[in-house]
C-alpha cells in the first residue's frame, strides 16, 4: 500500500470488529485473519469485513458465550479512502476520480460512511488488517 499511495494515505487504525456468529478461534487462527468471504452481500457496504470506531458498535456484533462477550481490537489499513452512502452491491471500493491521468482504473483502499452512531471502515482485502487484540468481557444480567 504504501508502494501505491504515498507513506501519508497508509493510515493505520486501531479498530473494533464484531464476529457474532463466527467463533473468534476461527479468526485468530486463520492464515488470512478477518476473511470477508463471511460476510453477507445484504451489508450496508456490500461484502467487506467491517470495522467500527466505537466499541460500542460492535458490541451488537459481538460473539456471544453465555454472559461472556468478544470482539477484536484490530490493526486496519485504510488507506485513501472514500467517504460513500450504504451499497449492498459493493464488492471493492470504487474508483478513484480521473486527474491528470494518474488514477486512470485506480481503486480507493477502503470505504467509510456512518451509521448507528458510529463511522465505519470496510475493507474488500484479507491483507488490510490484523486481529490485533481479542477483548473479552462478561454482560451483567439484572434480575427484577
Amino acid at each position: 500500500m504504501s508502494e501505491k499511495n504515498d507513506e501519508s494515505f497508509v493510515n493505520e487504525k486501531h479498530l473494533f470488529h464484531g464476529t457474532k456468529s463466527t467463533c473468534p478461534e476461527k479468526i485468530y487462527n486463520a492464515e488470512q485473519g478477518f476473511d470477508f468471504r463471511y460476510s453477507s452481500d445484504e451489508n450496508l457496504w456490500g461484502a467487506g469485513t467491517y470495522f467500527a470506531v466505537n466499541a460500542s458498535y460492535s458490541d451488537k456484533y459481538s460473539y456471544a458465550s453465555g454472559n461472556e462477550r468478544c470482539m477484536f481490537l484490530a490493526y486496519v489499513l485504510t488507506g485513501e479512502t472514500c467517504e460513500c452512502k450504504p451499497d449492498r452491491k459493493m464488492k471493492k471500493p470504487p474508483c478513484k476520480t480521473h486527474c491528470n491521468g494518474k488514477f486512470e482504473n485506480e481503486l480507493y483502499d477502503s470505504v467509510t460512511g456512518y451509521t448507528n452512531g458510529s463511522q465505519i471502515y470496510v475493507i474488500y482485502d484479507h491483507e488490510k488488517a490484523y486481529p490485533a487484540y481479542l477483548i473479552t468481557y462478561r454482560v451483567e444480567t439484572t434480575v427484577m
